[in-house]
């Protein structure tokens, strides 16, 4: 089963839901990993105080964080239940996922049925393109010069927004103008659950989609349709 937790970014309280959501999907034999290479270097040690304090409830002998995915290979994960992939700068972020060929296994272990949650770039790197990350008060830099935007395509043909907030919607729509796609728009304190080919909203607002010039509501607890 593919199962994967996409998070709008929001602070601890804002994805208590979702969060709780992962913790429930680990088994108590597995530990959880945490990458936060979407940020630069100097921020690793508030990046790792941050996350075992949201997880404490594991215990530092369940957590382990990951800043070089280079060399890496499947077995390295085996003991892992969960990946957790954080917040930063998604262009960064999906080129250096790309360039340590983490991507193969990262496949390799949503298809194993466990858990993988992304929130904020690490969200908007599972959706079909990433430059939604160049809209709202949040955009990001394509400071490595990324050429491809193509994400990894896992929530069924949608683009992922993050950080939204209704005065995006002009933006949305000139994406989907000039791309073709559709999006699903996350407020911070909102989130997803894909479960194979279904996708759940989760948290405390309602998620947006944007298709065919239109803007529909789905409410918590409610299957985008």
């Amino acid at each position: 089963m593919k199962q994967i937790l996409l998070s709008g970014g929001g602070n601890a309280e804002q994805s208590k839901r979702l969060d709780e959501i992962l913790v429930s999907l680990i088994s108590e034999n597995k530990k959880i990993l945490y990458i936060p290479i979407a940020w630069s270097s100097g921020v690793y040690d508030s990046c790792s105080k941050w996350f075992l304090s949201t997880f404490s409830l594991f215990g530092t002998e369940r957590i382990e964080m990951w800043t070089k995915l280079s060399k890496k290979e499947y077995n390295d994960l085996e003991q892992f239940g969960a990946i957790y992939i954080g917040g930063g700068n998604t262009f960064s972020l999906m080129n250096d996922l790309r360039k340590s060929g983490f991507i193969g296994l990262l496949k390799k272990f949503i298809e194993s049925g466990r858990v993988v949650y992304g929130g904020s770039a690490g969200a908007i790197i599972f959706g079909k393109d990433i430059r939604t990350a160049f809209y709202g008060n949040d955009s990001d830099e394509n400071l490595v010069n990324l050429a491809d935007f193509s994400g990894l395509n896992l929530v069924n043909d949608f683009s992922i927004q993050c950080h939204y907030k209704n005065n995006q919607d002009k933006e949305i729509f000139d994406f989907i103008k000039e791309t073709k796609l559709n999006v699903i728009a996350l407020h911070e304190d909102t989130g997803l659950w894909v479960l194979n080919d279904k996708i759940k909203v989760i948290g405390y607002n309602p998620a947006y989609i944007f298709r065919n010039g239109k803007k529909n509501e789905v409410k918590v607890d409610s299957f985008v349709k």
